[in-house]
């Protein structure tokens, strides 16, 4: 799952509208403790899935579960930055290994307050065929 991983992070890095508003704020799994906001979290959610087709190709689906946090003020930068998202995944990815990356949104986040911020969680439905 790492050249996945690693093809959505590569993503996520080369998206400007992301970085403009979030720099190098962000992360796969957690966040450095006391971090600036805002910043944005990715990991896997459970394991993945592999199934077997014909000719020896195997799909591999995983659940990725993007979490925004944004300071108090940042009720509409929340949106923007999830519009951003979608717009990144518009396009299928690369990864070594795979003929393809393509992410789905599976449900868009509603942001939240609490401890004096706003977050918001959009999923999405990965999937990889190997080559």
């Amino acid at each position: 799952m790492k050249p996945i991983l690693d093809a959505i992070k590569t993503r996520l890095y080369a998206t400007s509208t992301l970085t403009a508003a979030l720099g190098s704020r962000i992360y796969l799994d957690q966040a450095p403790p006391n971090e600036s906001l805002p910043l944005l979290v990715y990991g896997m959610n459970g394991t993945a899935t592999v199934t077997r087709m014909m000719g020896g190709v195997s799909r591999y689906e995983i659940t990725v579960e993007f979490t925004f946090q944004y300071a108090n003020a940042g009720t509409t930068a929340i949106h923007t930055a999830s519009e951003a998202l979608e717009t990144a995944f518009a396009t299928s990815m690369t990864a070594t290994g795979f003929d393809r990356v393509t992410a789905i949104k599976a449900s868009g986040g509603v942001p939240s307050f609490s401890d004096d911020a706003w977050s918001m969680t959009d999923t999405y439905r990965v999937i990889a065929h190997d080559t």
